[in-house]
């Protein structure tokens, strides 16, 4: 069986080798024909498993609100013909404050470990580089930080126009964080779960084995 892992992607796939089909053909004696069948169902098994204990310990590992993270992760089945399933997690890059977040006049600070603690999101620039929240004119709310020496330019006018002439011009950056497929696919998720998607595989594969076997 090999294991393909694509962290910058955020996929995982499960795929098996002439061997373990062999094996299983051997084992299946006059229902050797029903081997990708079994393989198919084993390693279906195997991924809608293995893609609810992926979403449980990234929700553990990270602060990031649960929903999206749910319905980021998405599994494309395995086939007779093609007995082979890819979890795939989606997804663009977080802004700060999808994670556990606080914005006191003091400055934004933020936690994006569960195992870490807020702290506070400031360059070595001075009190200009804090961070704070602030409500773009789409109604987007965001966690920001002054970009020293960068101005808006285009909107100058514009801004000037609607806050006066002595609002501050400097560009906002929206502050990001991690994406999901990165959360995912970094060691503290799929690198301690990985030796239990192969036991999973294989304990699949026997019962599925079991169950042809018993008719």
């Amino acid at each position: 069986m090999r294991q393909t892992v694509d962290t910058d992607r955020g996929l995982l796939i499960v795929e098996y080798d002439g061997a373990l089909v062999d094996a299983v053909a051997t084992a299946l004696g006059d229902l050797k024909d029903q081997r990708f069948k079994v393989l198919k169902n084993a390693v279906n098994a195997t991924a809608k498993q293995a893609q609810a204990d992926l979403v449980a310990k990234a929700q553990a590992e990270y602060t990031a609100k649960k929903g999206p993270l749910k319905k980021a992760a998405s599994i494309k089945k395995g086939t007779d013909s093609n007995p082979e399933a890819t979890i795939t997690v989606k997804g663009t890059t977080l802004e700060l404050r999808e994670f556990k977040a606080t914005a006191p006049r003091s400055g934004a600070r933020a936690k994006i470990l569960t195992s870490g603690s807020l702290k506070a999101i400031q360059s070595q620039k001075g009190s200009r580089a804090k961070a704070f929240l602030a409500t773009f004119e789409s109604g987007h709310t965001a966690i920001v930080q002054r970009q020293d020496g960068e101005t808006y330019r285009r909107e100058g006018a514009k801004r000037q126009a609607k806050y006066g002439r002595h609002i501050d011009m400097t560009r906002l950056k929206k502050l990001l964080s991690i994406s999901f497929p990165k959360m995912v696919g970094g060691s503290a998720v799929l690198g301690e779960l990985e030796p239990d998607i192969y036991e999973t595989l294989l304990a699949n594969v026997s019962r599925e084995i079991e169950r042809v076997m018993k008719g």
